[in-house]
């Protein structure tokens, strides 16, 4: 009797081992069979057909306010104290716009991509040409920001373009000061497209 409940008890034992792992199959099994690599997969969704074009659109502002940093670098030692504290503030700035268009191509489910371009300096031989130049870098950047704006899909990221924008112009004001005109010239025309001449000397 002892020897047989022996022999029982492993066959339950055995048999109870026998349930756990079909159970554990069947687990496996109701998931689909998803492996670790179709996990990754489902992470990381395939942004829709709009979402991919109006990254592509935001693709070439950030390459635009990332070349306008890099002139900025290469402006700023050059000038006087009093203007080189306002142009590393504009620049500071406009690397906040490029972390915040970063977190947009995020949002895209997009990767980020830059289109690669480049601001020739030139030979700026005085603070005058100096200003003029940064003039024209922040008008051009305002005018890449107003063309994705009127072009992009999605709602929130001409939000966010509009408010680069918003704070370039003001940038331009502070330029304008500094080439010599007075508070009424310094301000932006009623419709700032970057596209405006800077005040003659």
């Amino acid at each position: 009797m002892r020897g047989g409940g022996v022999r029982c008890g492993a066959a339950i034992v055995a048999l109870l081992a026998l349930l756990l792992a079909g159970l554990a199959g069947c687990g496996g099994g109701a998931s689909g069979g998803q492996t670790t690599a179709d996990a990754v997969t489902d992470a990381a969704p395939t942004p829709s057909a709009e979402q991919s074009a109006d990254a592509e659109r935001l693709d070439r502002v950030l390459g635009r306010q990332e070349a306008a940093i890099a002139a900025y670098g290469q402006v700023i030692p050059t000038l006087p104290p009093r203007l080189a504290r306002m142009a590393a503030y504009f620049r500071a700035q406009e690397q906040e716009h490029v972390d915040a268009v970063l977190k947009a191509m995020r949002g895209l489910k997009s990767q980020v991509e830059p289109s690669e371009e480049t601001i020739a300096v030139g030979d700026l031989k005085t603070d005058r040409e100096r200003l003029e130049f940064l003039y024209a870098v922040e008008g051009a950047t305002i005018d890449q920001e107003l063309s994705a704006i009127a072009a992009l899909e999605a709602s929130w990221p001409r939000s966010l373009l509009a408010s680069t924008v918003a704070d370039q112009a003001q940038h331009l004001t502070l330029l304008r000061q500094a080439l010599g005109a007075g508070p009424l010239a310094s301000v932006p025309g009623p419709f700032e497209d970057g596209t405006f001449s800077p005040p003659v000397e």
